[in-house]
């Protein structure tokens, strides 16, 4: 036999052991059942928790600055609460779902027992997820808060408050409401801005802040706060929406700070409309600029002033020209991955389909609205 018949007789004989392995390997090809990808969706949320940072916070009004000097007793609460979350991720790993086989005697059921077991310690995990009470402050619960409040004690009354709020909230900024998850939110007011402003690790002229993935706010207790309460709150069920993506920052604040602007004077809404005249004579922001702005770091006070009256005044014309169903449907496009141009074309149609296309119509219908004197 001369060499390239050995050759072809070797090649074969590869490839008929290479049928035979593949044929006794049936489970390769199969694709994981419903009850495997829950478990793998199980372990992801519990690995998050386990691998879990710090999550970045949103400032009210002016986001992303640098940090502040933290005082004695806040910095220790501070220190409290870390090591409350990694003994939380330390529990956390003590639960990871097994994908491995299944014992032949381990029974559907039992399996799916052991899944909800699972997504019941998580639920656990989650809800104790809480900062300790700083020293000074009373702690109350009125669902879905949990409510930490520096010196003043939380009556009844001010629990009311809180919720009829919360309710005007969730029937203004409906769908992204009911479509958002949330089971607790922890509110905490502080009446002395220095402690405010160390824990919340925010500068002297902010007055509220949200951290999104944990579901809490923090907020001073001045003469605002209901206002500031409800831009916050916004960002907590706006930007949950969102998650595990995130919202363009022009688009989140600028849906806080119209929602907000609902629950002010026209007294307070004047600045917003100061800027508004400026916009109309063509002083703003480039807007290929404006939409890709992902951090205020570098911006001067009176350009981030600008920018967030800008991002106001176009959600405001988004959602008051074309309704609120658009409005849903153009941000779940961008949830969804498309890019600005797409997302909008597929909501609002032509001639909405690029940031240049948005820019000319704001301005178009600015411009009308100050010539017929609606200010």
């Amino acid at each position: 036999m001369d060499i390239t018949k050995k050759l072809y007789l070797l090649a074969f004989v590869l490839i008929a052991a290479l049928g035979v392995f593949v044929y006794n390997q049936p489970n390769a090809l199969v694709a994981p059942d419903d009850e495997e990808l829950r478990s793998a969706r199980i372990n992801q949320a519990v690995k998050r928790i386990i691998s879990g940072s710090e999550e970045e916070e949103h400032d009210s009004f002016f986001n992303q600055v640098p940090d502040m000097r933290v005082t004695e007793k806040f910095r220790a609460a501070k220190e409290e609460e870390k090591k409350f979350n990694v003994k939380r991720r330390k529990d956390a790993q003590k639960i990871i779902v097994d994908l491995g086989e299944e014992d032949e005697q381990n029974s559907l059921q039992a399996r799916n027992e052991r899944i909800k077991n699972v997504q019941q310690t998580l639920a656990k995990l989650h809800e104790e997820a809480l900062p300790p009470l700083p020293e000074g402050f009373f702690s109350a619960t009125a669902r879905p808060y949990v409510l930490y409040r520096e010196y003043s004690p939380l009556t009844d009354d001010f629990k009311t408050l809180v919720l009829k709020m919360h309710s005007s909230l969730l029937k203004n900024i409906t769908p992204f409401s009911v479509l958002t998850d949330v089971k607790r939110i922890l509110l905490m007011l502080f009446k002395n801005k220095s402690s405010y402003t160390s824990y919340a690790n925010r500068p002297d002229w902010s007055a509220g802040a949200a951290n999104i993935s944990a579901q809490y706010i923090y907020l001073m207790e001045n003469r605002n706060f209901k206002s500031n309460f409800m831009h916050e709150l916004t960002h907590i069920y706006f930007d949950g929406f969102f998650e595990p993506s995130s919202a363009p920052l022009w688009l989140s604040e600028g849906f806080a700070v119209y929602v907000q602007s609902l629950y002010q004077s026209p007294a307070e809404n004047e600045w917003l409309n100061n800027f508004r005249l400026k916009f109309a004579r063509e002083e703003y922001i480039d807007f290929k600029d404006f939409t890709e702005v992902s951090s205020l770091l570098g911006y001067e006070k009176e350009e981030v002033a600008m920018w967030y009256a800008q991002s106001y005044s176009v959600v405001k014309f988004l959602f008051e020209r074309y309704g609120k169903d658009d409005f849903y449907q153009f941000s779940k496009n961008l949830k969804d991955g498309m890019p600005l141009g797409r997302a909008m074309f597929r909501s609002y149609g032509m001639p909405l389909n690029t940031a240049a296309a948005l820019e000319s119509a704001w301005q178009s219908n600015l411009r009308k609205q100050i010539d017929r004197g609606n200010k």
